[in-house]
């Protein structure tokens, strides 16, 4: 799919902006990458708000920097024995009218333009899986997110409405203690700036920020920038099962078990069986983007244009 002209604007600044930037910097800031951003709207947000298949495992919804248990407005409908799902609306109609934020996960799956801009970003990395998220806020119900850092790269672009953001410098990499940050935790601030509709910002891993909705809504999108290559957990695990099929003798000090990991963490065969499981899991990603484009029913294509041909 083709992207829209103001997604083609935001896929440059990625790739002639974002992708250049000097290792020494954490971010980088473009004022009006897209003139009048119609890519996804208000409109939008609202109309999958109201899909009558939304679950609260697709949105978060917070009011006053909490989250909002969405699971007890769960409801139940039985179709020959059956229990069919839905979600009662009150609860995000409720929280939204007096103030409350709402934060929308994998727009990519929901939009195919969106996921067309998530594809572009994908082929720029070996095995990138990028997700779309869209996050709505109030002045008067706070943010959805406090300070935190995120453990990807972070493509955003404000859509409607004002946000100011505070970004702090740059901090090793973990995988705890990542959000609900105090300002002691978040460190110094290095910059801190206004973003107006068709504003976008490329922010590196593990940069602590925090923002404030500055007018009386906001909505930006976030695109995750998610490295989808061979993790530490799924190495060692891999590697404890091959472990287990040669382990140390019983008695061996705990040194000698660490020289027979790393033996077998040496080993040609466990390093080919890394390298085959990576080629695999790149393809596997690279089919479920394909999928997510595609993912739609055309067999009745046919016969609702014949329908609406015979209306006329």
């Amino acid at each position: 799919m083709e992207l829209s002209p103001d997604l083609r604007a935001l896929r440059d600044f990625y790739y002639k902006t974002a992708l250049k930037l000097p290792p020494e910097r954490d971010f980088v800031r473009g004022e009006k990458v897209i003139d009048k951003p119609a890519f996804f709207t208000l409109e939008h947000l609202r109309r999958h708000l109201n899909n009558p298949l939304l679950t609260p495992d697709f949105f978060k919804l917070y009011w006053q920097g909490k989250p909002v248990d969405c699971s007890r407005a769960m409801g139940h409908k039985v179709v020959q024995a059956a229990d069919l799902p839905f979600l009662n609306k009150g609860i995000i109609e409720e929280y939204l009218a007096n103030g409350a934020a709402i934060v929308l996960e994998a727009v990519d799956l929901f939009e195919p333009m969106v996921n067309a801009m998530c594809a572009a970003i994908d082929n720029a990395g070996e095995v990138l899986l990028s997700n779309s998220v869209a996050f709505f806020s109030q002045a008067r119900g706070g943010e959805a997110y406090r300070g935190h850092v995120d453990t990807a790269d972070v493509l955003v672009v404000q859509l409607a409405g004002r946000k100011k953001w505070y970004l702090h410098r740059r901090q090793n990499p973990r995988w705890v203690n990542l959000n609900e940050l105090d300002p002691a935790a978040m460190g110094p601030v290095q910059a801190e700036f206004v973003m107006q509709p068709g504003d976008a910002i490329y922010l590196r891993n593990y940069t602590p920020h925090r923002v404030e909705t500055a007018d009386e809504y906001s909505l930006h999108m976030a695109f995750d920038i998610c490295d989808r290559r061979l993790n530490a957990d799924t190495a060692l695990h891999l590697l404890l099962q091959t472990y287990n099929q040669d382990a140390a003798p019983i008695y061996t000090p705990v040194e000698g078990l660490l020289e027979k990991l790393k033996a077998h963490a040496d080993s040609k065969p466990f390093r080919e069986h890394l390298a085959q499981l990576s080629l695999a899991q790149a393809e596997n990603y690279k089919r479920a983007r394909a999928l997510f484009g595609a993912n739609k029913v055309t067999a009745l294509d046919k016969l609702a244009a014949a329908e609406a041909a015979r209306r006329k």
